[in-house]
């Protein structure tokens, strides 16, 4: 029980610390940099928050079940590619379901090869990550490809209330869906079981394969939306691999308290670590940083918070044995207190 308390309240902690150090990036961006909280600029940052968001809550799931997913950086911009190659010759619904329809395919010989084969989810992604590359080559014959109707990208990314758009409205929607169906659902519980201890899991005759499955196709059906919808937003694409995102949504799960080894942390965690890595590149690209120096921070970022989860992990546990401690002994004192009675009728 203890145990069990220690882990939920350092688990809490590590996502309320996400959101703080989000909160206070913020607070320090408006202050340090020109320009930072116009509306203008709140509408780039909400902008570059979505997508990350929506990458970042695909591969949490993944990494709690205790897999990884590094064919993100093909699926996402192989998403992208078919949807504006295919727009104006079979219109804009359809190629976008064949962007994502491919990107599915690509997520379920993922889920099926890790979760049902048990091979390596590594090996698994690196193998179909070349795979969605050559797919983008081969789709695009290595040429850049463009849409001729701008018309569909402007709607998406028109403003809405001065700082939200449709694009952005609905990656968001679908984080939040994500969120509630892992809470609410036993497939989120079977996720977490999965990656504390997937054998044990097994024995007890959890979906294992099946819902590893699962994990795989939401992951790789949110990039695929991602990049369709940045494709039709930019009405351009270029083959090769998309690796900054990939990059970018392992560090926003990782600072966001998603544990490498599976089973800990929350998405909820996950999406406030994309919120302070999209601050964080916004602000400092605001501020005209290069590029390569945006990555850099990113990266002591991630190497602060490494740092700091053991004192953290301490912190709480102290904490929480004081917690338990004095519960015991308020329990063990009304137990004292309370009168003894005896049977005392007449015989």
């Amino acid at each position: 029980m203890i145990n069990s308390l220690t882990r939920s309240t350092y688990w809490g902690a590590r996502t309320l610390l996400t959101w703080l150090i989000a909160a206070v990036a913020y607070l320090a961006c408006t202050c340090a940099v020109p320009g930072f909280s116009s509306l203008g600029n709140l509408y780039a940052l909400i902008q570059i928050f979505a997508t990350l968001a929506l990458i970042s809550a695909g591969l949490a799931i993944v990494m709690i079940a205790g897999e990884f997913d590094l064919s993100i950086a093909a699926t996402f911009p192989l998403a992208g590619l078919v949807t504006v190659q295919y727009a104006d010759e079979l219109g804009l619904p359809i190629s976008i379901a064949l962007g994502v329809g491919l990107a599915l395919m690509i997520g379920l010989i993922n889920g099926l090869a890790t979760g049902v084969a048990r091979i390596a989810s590594l090996a698994v992604t690196v193998a179909t990550m070349m795979l969605g590359i050559g797919l983008g080559y081969l789709v695009t014959g290595n040429n850049i490809v463009t849409m001729t109707d701008y018309v569909p990208g402007l709607r998406l990314t028109e403003p809405i209330l001065g700082a939200l758009s449709l694009q952005s409205l609905m990656q968001l929607g679908l984080v939040a869906i994500l969120v509630l169906a892992v809470k609410r659902a036993w497939w989120g519980r079977f996720l977490y079981a999965i990656g504390s201890d997937g054998n044990r899991a097994r024995s007890s005759g959890l979906p294992v394969s099946w819902s590893v499955v699962g994990a795989f196709l939401v992951c790789a059906g949110f990039s695929g939306i991602g990049g369709a919808l940045e494709g039709v937003a930019l009405a351009t694409g270029q083959p090769g691999p998309n690796n900054a995102y990939l990059l970018q949504a392992a560090t926003a799960v990782l600072v966001g308290g998603v544990a490498l080894t599976g089973g800990r942390g929350s998405l909820v965690g996950a999406v406030g670590g994309a919120l302070l890595l999209a601050i964080l590149n916004n602000g400092l690209s605001l501020a005209g940083v290069a590029s390569a120096t945006i990555q850099l921070v990113n990266g002591v970022v991630l190497i602060a918070v490494v740092i700091c989860d053991r004192p953290l992990r301490r912190l709480v546990q102290r904490g929480s044995d004081r917690l338990v401690i004095r519960d015991y002994e308020t329990m063990s004192a009304a137990t004292a207190a309370e009168p003894i009675h005896s049977d005392g009728g007449d015989k």
